[in-house]
């Protein structure tokens, strides 16, 4: 071998001129099968017999598209627990496996009580995350889930039915100065009961509907200063906005 030969890498990825916009991209479809033809060797090609594998590549990737990346990730690692290779159905339902509902919400209790004191949270899903923001960080501190069932299983369905689910908002940690603590639920209740009580002095002499604290919160909240998100939710309901 001459001193200037170079040794032989996997040849370039190859991408077929015509592969679907509405479609996941070749290179991630191409990965997933050749994972499947090495875990699975001829289960996976007999599979498959008779069709050619590019278009069952093609077909794959289409219906895939509307799964998230994390989602198609979940499909991949679970692919260690299955004796055969799965049909297309089968590994959709991998990607978004079933969430039990009370599982989610004590998930959403947990981690919607870390965001709304500003320490950093985890959550499972996107869906479980959008699903306790449209219920309420106030109802999910005030209520029980008996209280709290109907419409948590209803949010938690409607957010996992979606397609393409909004990512989760990174949180912003809240640093408390030295000698000072976080803001905590209960003392933005205090705060909310000071709000309250401040206005009804004035309500009458100004011609307030008995609100005004209610929009002074959310002027705070669009300038942009830190507060307990049962804070602004309160005032946004107050205001017919929940």
């Amino acid at each position: 071998m001459s001193s200037h030969t170079k040794l032989s890498t996997s040849p370039p990825l190859v991408i077929p001129a015509d592969w679907p916009a509405e479609a996941i991209p070749f290179s991630w479809i191409k990965a997933l099968f050749d994972q499947m033809k090495f875990a699975y060797g001829v289960k996976f090609l007999d599979q498959w017999s008779g069709i050619p594998l590019s278009d069952v590549m093609r077909h794959w990737a289409k219906k895939l598209k509307p799964l998230s990346r994390d989602e198609l990730t979940i499909g991949w690692t679970s692919l260690e627990t299955l004796a055969w290779p799965p049909t297309l159905p089968e590994f959709i339902k991998l990607c978004r496996p079933v969430v039990d509902p009370v599982v989610a919400f004590h998930e959403a209790l947990e981690q919607g009580g870390r965001r709304e004191r500003g320490e950093q949270d985890e959550w499972s899903s996107p869906a479980v995350y959008w699903a306790w923001r449209k219920i309420g960080a106030y109802d999910f501190t005030h209520l029980a889930y008996v209280a709290l069932k109907a419409r948590w299983e209803a949010a938690l369905a409607a957010e996992m039915a979606k397609a393409d689910p909004a990512p989760i908002p990174a949180q912003m940690v809240a640093l408390a100065a030295p000698g000072k603590t976080a803001l905590s639920s209960d003392k933005a209740q205090q705060l909310l009961a000071d709000f309250k009580t401040k206005g009804m002095g004035r309500s009458a002499m100004v011609g307030d509907d008995g609100r005004n604290w209610a929009r002074k919160i959310l002027e705070r909240k669009a300038r942009g200063e830190s507060m307990a998100i049962a804070l602004w939710e309160t005032a946004e309901h107050a205001l017919g906005m929940r």
